[in-house]
């Protein structure tokens, strides 16, 4: 009897289940896009397939090459900047790639299934055979998806896939369009090639416009559909729940593209700072069966353009603020892995971009994906540097543009070419493309007239490149919204934020200020193997970046994430005024600052003589943040402990709501002169005056020789070895008109005190005075004061010379570890910091921090000689900058220059330079990239050590904690 009773059990499970499929039709098993994948899914996944090329480097026979990968990285070919003798000569010999590859199709993927063969992108015309038959017309253009239906071409069992690639176009538009331009040119096939599996009817892709009060709009392209068939569309959140309700369409009359209409309440907004993301599951359905399922992420959001004043997303004004990005590698080119592209977008991130500007093509579509993910706006540009696209390639290359990438909420504009290659005929082929009706944007070069011959039905937002800060402010006056999609260019030490605080705060005060964007993120070298391996930046064309060409961070990179973050910390200097009360401005545009995380951490530095840099953490504990809108300014009470003020240093830590470091900031919480002090040593030397010499002293092991008739630092010797240092003090000074004669003589004379000497000059070499103050511990204190002719100066300070070679390292307290310049003061962080001397040449080294140039603010330095000594100075009162050595610049560096003493020396300056831009001199980018005005006497005080008993070091260690 037990048999029947299990078949009586599941006659009743079977119906059961049959009740539910019949009203819940969708969880019955779905067809999904099955993909095969021909090459890697990315350059780090690449796979070898049979190749050879036509011309240039292992030329002329059959081997391997990764796909997807551009062949020059591989041995083959030529190496190709966009313009001069590689250029001419790309054009004069093109290079064809042949690619051969077998692969396997099962009979299951051909039965009653439709196949795409894709192509990602291929540079630059390429044609496509399978098992030996052409599958359709050669596709022109390098950086855009294309595909081909291959359903007819393929067989069960094995085929053969055969490419060829053209590394220039024999399309005149799309070679002039893309294969000139200031970057470099690659050929081959650089992003991944697949198969598409799909059932007979199928989604082919869907277009989605969600704003971001639920409203849903989606145009959903199928093949052709007839009488009986469903459309289904769901929506999910993130957690794979379903919102709302189910909408379906009844297919009525045959047809291969639908209009669905939705309303979802209350969704979850997509921004930059929240980027919530739903899935909208297609299904296409005939009776309770399920022919194809399909997804397609997107968020809910509202980005739009109000003419004559700004761009708002989700109903809120913004800054646009980020840079220009290729898809760049140094070892693989335009090939990049998927970590090299998430990379690149957290590196942004942390610099707190809110956008990034892909430029001159489209990027890989996984930049996309992860700037929908993370949070990251982003342009969208058609192909072009110099020369526009005409009606016909341009019509197509904008649709393959917009097709593919136009559910990404993250594309907030799209751009109609770069620089001159605006062609205004294509404005509406975007707008027939995009469901969302977002705006393309016209790019225009520094000296062109965005204006001319262009009047279309919207107002024309500003993107002039380059502006002079006077130009900007100028524009900012005016109607159109002002975006400078290249307003600071990066060449060099200058990096891009040379001036970029003056041109944001414009922006910022402007009701028509739009944003910027700096060229470029990345220097572009190459790997050159024809070079040796070396670093390639076609002299200075592709040293652009603000970082180097594998992300290696400069100074600039953390200047503009402090001049950029949404968080902004008033100003709070030495602990004389502080209470335990900051006070914060919350710069995000969504977030309140009670969804951040803050922390206060109290810390003791090391000391001069530790061995250690860096600082201690010795407490720290959490910030409740109260409720503090975007726009708002909130007082912060730290509750620090009682004994806070024993501490040297307050560090306050910001958290996004995404787990973000926003930024870190520290500041003393001691005056100069408790960090002078640490110079002192804890000892009394013996302190005597040579009776051969009255301008010769001796503290213990240490000898001071001083100048009889200027009283200047002539030389110091520590057990009879002599210090790489002479002439303490000089005057360094740049006058913008005149050359300066400093040289004279002075009256010195020399006092006895209790437990010290002074040495006082009056009048020479261009000091008003000067007094020397040696201690009985051996130290010397000097305090000075000079007066320059009144006039515009590019500098001005006091110093010693020295030998370059013979300084090994500086260990220091201040804001660094990177340089700075008048113009560039943002970015640094106070602590202990110890760099190895070393010639960091701008587009040439990358092994960064700095070791030469300005340094500010700082409160000591030590720097250790060949000669195993060392010799330490201490900044006591005055706001003055330490100048290290001679600071090198790179190759032909235009505008990106800076003044400087021509002499190797260690300096303290009252005024510092600024830097230029390659197209700007510092002058024109705002008030503090003018020369300074002096008119008034400038005076420092500084303390100098040369007792380097390494016996002291206990005594510091234990002083500290």
């Amino acid at each position: 009897m037990q048999p029947a009773h299990f078949n009586i059990q599941k006659l009743r499970w079977l119906i059961a289940f049959s009740l539910y499929l019949f009203f819940n039709p969708q969880i019955s098993t779905a067809q999904q896009t099955h993909r095969i994948w021909l090459s890697g899914q990315d350059e780090a996944t690449a796979v070898n397939w049979n190749f050879m090329i036509s011309g240039g480097r292992n030329s002329g026979y059959w081997t391997q090459i990764p796909v997807p990968a551009n062949w020059e990285f591989h041995g083959f070919g030529n190496y190709t900047y966009g313009y001069g003798g590689d250029f001419d000569k790309m054009n004069k010999n093109p290079e064809i790639g042949f690619y051969k590859q077998k692969f396997n199709i099962e009979d299951s993927d051909r039965v009653n299934t439709h196949i795409r063969l894709v192509f990602e992108g291929a540079m630059t015309d390429t044609q496509v055979k399978l098992n030996g038959k052409i599958v359709g017309k050669i596709h022109q253009g390098g950086y855009t998806k294309f595909s081909y239906d291959v359903t007819e071409f393929l067989q069960t069992g094995i085929n053969v896939i055969e490419v060829t690639v053209h590394k220039n176009s024999n399309n005149a538009s799309i070679q002039n369009s893309e294969r000139i331009g200031d970057f470099w040119m690659f050929g081959g096939i650089y992003r991944p090639v697949y198969l598409e599996i799909l059932p007979q009817k199928h989604v082919k892709r869907v277009a989605i416009d969600a704003d971001m009060n639920g409203d849903l709009k989606m145009d959903v392209y199928t093949s052709p559909l007839s009488n009986g068939d469903q459309i289904v569309i769901t929506v999910l959140n993130d957690e794979k729940q379903i919102i709302g309700k189910p909408v379906y369409t009844k297919v009525k009359t045959s047809k291969d593209q639908f209009l669905v209409r939705a309303k979802f309440n209350a969704p979850k907004q997509w921004s930059h700072e929240f980027p919530n993301l739903y899935s909208a599951k297609i299904q296409l359905q005939k009776g309770t069966k399920i022919l194809h399922e399909y997804y397609q992420k997107f968020g809910f959001r509202t980005f739009e353009i109000r003419d004559h004043d700004g761009f708002y997303l989700n109903g809120k004004k913004l800054l646009l603020k980020g840079a220009s990005i290729h898809s760049f590698r140094p070892d693989s080119g335009r090939a990049l892995s998927k970590d090299d592209i998430l990379q690149n977008v957290l590196l942004m991130k942390e610099m707190n971009f809110n956008t990034a500007r892909p430029c001159h093509y489209p990027p890989d579509d996984y930049f996309f994906d992860v700037c929908d993910s993370l949070g990251l706006l982003a342009f969208d540009e058609l192909p072009g540097w110099k020369i526009p696209l005409n009606n016909k390639e341009g019509t197509r290359l904008v649709k393959e543009l917009v097709v593919r990438d136009v559910n990404h909420p993250s594309i907030v504009l799209w751009s109609n070419g770069n620089h001159m290659s605006h062609n205004p005929e294509l404005d509406s082929v975007f707008f027939t493309w995009d469901i969302q009706k977002r705006r393309p944007l016209k790019n225009a070069a520094k000296n062109e007239d965005i204006f001319a011959n262009y009047s279309p039905n919207f107002d024309i937002v500003d993107t002039r490149y380059y502006p002079s800060y006077d130009s900007l402010k100028r524009r900012l006056k005016g109607k159109h919204i002002v975006l400078p999609n290249e307003a600071l260019h990066a060449l060099y030490d200058g990096g891009g934020a040379a001036g970029l605080k003056e041109y944001y705060d414009a922006l910022e005060a402007s009701k028509v200020g739009g944003g910027l964007m700096i060229w470029a993120l990345f220097d572009e070298g190459i790997v050159n193997t024809d070079k040796g391996g070396a670093i390639d930046l076609n002299g200075n064309s592709a040293a652009d970046g603000i970082v180097g060409p594998y992300g290696e961070k400069e100074g600039s990179f953390y200047a503009i994430r402090e001049i950029w973050s949404p968080i902004r910390l008033l100003e709070l200097n030495e602990s004389i005024n502080f209470n335990g009360t900051v006070q914060l401005q919350n710069k995000f545009i969504f977030t309140n600052l009670n969804q951040c995380k803050f922390k206060w951490k109290l810390q003791n530095f090391t000391g001069p003589n530790e061995a250690s840099a860096g600082h201690r953490t010795i407490v720290s504990n959490k910030v409740n943040v109260p409720d503090t809108p975007p726009g708002k300014t909130t007082s912060l009470k730290l509750e620090l402990p009682k004994n806070w003020k024993g501490y040297e240093a307050l560090e306050i830590e910001a958290v996004s709501p995404k787990g973000d470091v926003v930024l870190s900031w520290r500041f003393p919480l001691k005056k100069k002169s408790h960090f002078a002090k640490k110079l002192s040593p804890p000892i009394k030397l013996q302190l005597s005056r040579d009776k051969n010499n009255p301008y010769t002293f001796i503290a213990g092991r240490i000898k001071y020789k001083f100048n009889e008739n200027t009283g200047s630092l002539k030389e110091v010797s520590v057990d009879n070895k002599t210090l790489p240092i002479s002439d303490l003090p000089s005057i360094f000074a740049s006058n913008t008109k005149d050359s300066l004669s400093l040289f004279s003589l002075g009256k010195v004379s020399v006092q006895k005190h209790e437990n010290f000497y002074t040495i006082k000059s009056i009048g020479a070499n261009g000091f008003d005075s000067f007094t020397w103050i040696i201690d009985q511990n051996g130290t010397l204190r000097l305090d000075y004061s000079y007066t320059l002719p009144t006039g515009n100066y590019h500098y001005a300070g006091i110093g010693m010379k020295t030998n370059a070679k013979a300084i090994i390292s500086k260990k220091w307290l201040g804001e660094g570890p990177f340089r700075i310049y008048n113009n560039r003061t943002n970015g640094g962080l106070l602590d202990v910091w110890d760099i190895k001397n070393t010639v960091n040449t701008p587009g040439k080294i990358w092994d960064g921090p700095e070791f030469e140039g300005f340094f500010a603010p700082w409160y000591w330095a030590v720097f250790r000689t060949t000669n195993g000594q060392k010799f330490s100075v201490a900044s006591i009162s005055q706001q003055l900058v330490l100048g290290v050595l001679n600071p090198k610049n790179g190759n032909d560096p235009k505008n990106a220059v800076w003044q400087y003493p021509k002499d190797e020396g260690i300096f303290f300056f009252n005024r510092i330079s600024s830097v230029g831009e390659k197209w700007k001199p510092a002058k024109e980018l705002g008030s503090s990239g003018q020369p300074h005005y002096i008119s008034s006497t400038l005076t420092g005080s500084l303390l100098f050590n040369f007792n380097n008993d390494s016996s002291q070091s206990s005594n510091f260690k234990l002083e500290i904690e």
